[in-house]
């Protein structure tokens, strides 16, 4: 297969080396070398056994070194959402660049993770084609891992992805793609995001002033603009302009790993009373949508279960010390969460007991 190929080529010893002296500038290499070294660089990179020696032996350095065309776009460029990328090369390096960093921590295979950021989110621009699916799919993942370090620390992209570059805009319109796995892999890079201060704010501002729907009407979701958010809609819906919405609907989807990744975020935005407010007073389903979270499908393993009941159990708990005494009493007079609560505290060596102790005390 090309993938044992490809392993035979690196065990052989000296391969990244000759690859990257030949498109060194004192090389004066050829474009079509260049387009050449760049499609290797893919091909090895698509191996996960490879992608650690890649980053090792400077395959990440000759990428963004000497590889990118004049049109790619620069990390310390003027502060703007990236647009697909323009030329063939520069999307097998993104692409190549992104695979390692699926597999690579980003603090071990970039010097400045701020370098792959633009690349990244420029794939997530590309057309709609079944190509451009798989790069969308692997920059979601990739930005996932870079957006994983711990909160203002040196690696900390995640200001830089979603404020400097106005990355979050683009995530957001990922949120409604009708992919399951891009779906997937955006709400997990949501989940990671909104540890940021800015991305919390723009998920809780104004969620907690629109009033209570009268009945809930099925309907497409959209993104809100800037704008909205600061009045109810006459129709009384005003809820479906919050971001939240779009989170509450994404932990009613069919696929686990989305729910799982939307109770997260979810369970990070709920210690701001404004979400709060909106999950329980203001949206019709979402109290609903967040206790059919405990329910255990075939499949899901009881990690998994653990993970979802936890989730669960800090969103609670959040909820009953927001301060708001109407929260509480729409909890407390919900049977389904008490009886859920209180299945959860019966053991306390449950990883979710505290949560859910916490909740349970401050409801009676």
């Amino acid at each position: 297969s090309a993938a044992a190929r490809c392993v035979l080529v690196c065990r052989a010893g000296g391969c990244l080396g000759l690859l990257a002296a030949a498109v060194q500038p004192a090389a004066r290499p050829s474009e079509g070398l260049r387009d050449a070294v760049a499609d290797t660089f893919l091909a090895l990179a698509a191996v996960p056994a490879l992608r650690g020696l890649l980053a090792q032996q400077g395959g990440v350095r000759c990428l963004l070194r000497h590889l990118l065309t004049a049109d790619a776009p620069k990390a310390r460029a003027a502060k703007a959402l990236p647009s697909a990328l323009l030329q063939g090369r520069d999307r097998c390096v993104a692409f190549a660049l992104a695979k390692i960093a699926i597999s690579v921590p980003p603090h071990l295979a970039f010097d400045d993770p701020r370098e792959i950021a633009r690349l990244l989110l420029a794939l997530l621009a590309e057309e709609s084609d079944a190509q451009a699916l798989l790069m969308r799919f692997e920059a979601l993942l990739a930005l996932t891992n870079l957006a994983s370090a711990p909160p203002g620390s040196s690696h900390d992209v995640r200001g830089y992805l979603a404020n400097d570059l106005d990355g979050i805009s683009l995530v957001e319109l990922v949120l409604l793609s009708d992919h399951v796995l891009v779906r997937r892999a955006a709400t997990e890079l949501v989940c990671n995001l909104v540890y940021d201060e800015a991305v919390f704010e723009r998920f809780a501002k104004g969620a907690d002033t629109h009033v209570p729907a009268d009945e809930f009407t099925p309907g497409i979701v959209e993104l809100p603009s800037d704008a909205e958010g600061d009045g109810a809609d006459s129709d009384g819906a005003g809820y479906r302009s919050q971001r939240l919405h779009l989170l509450v609907a994404l932990a009613d989807v069919d696929d686990a790993a989305t729910r799982s990744a939307a109770a997260g975020a979810l369970a990070v935005l709920t210690s701001d009373p404004r979400c709060c407010r909106y999950l329980f007073l203001v949206h019709p389903r979402a109290g609903d949508v967040i206790l059919g979270l405990l329910a255990v499908e075939d499949g899901v393993g009881d990690e998994e279960a653990a993970a979802f009941r936890h989730r669960v159990a800090v969103i609670w708990a959040n909820a009953v010390s927001c301060g708001d005494r109407s929260v509480v009493a729409r909890l407390g007079a919900d049977d389904g969460v008490v009886a859920a609560l209180r299945e959860m505290t019966a053991d306390a060596e449950l990883p979710y007991y505290a949560a859910a102790k916490s909740a349970l005390d401050q409801l009676f």
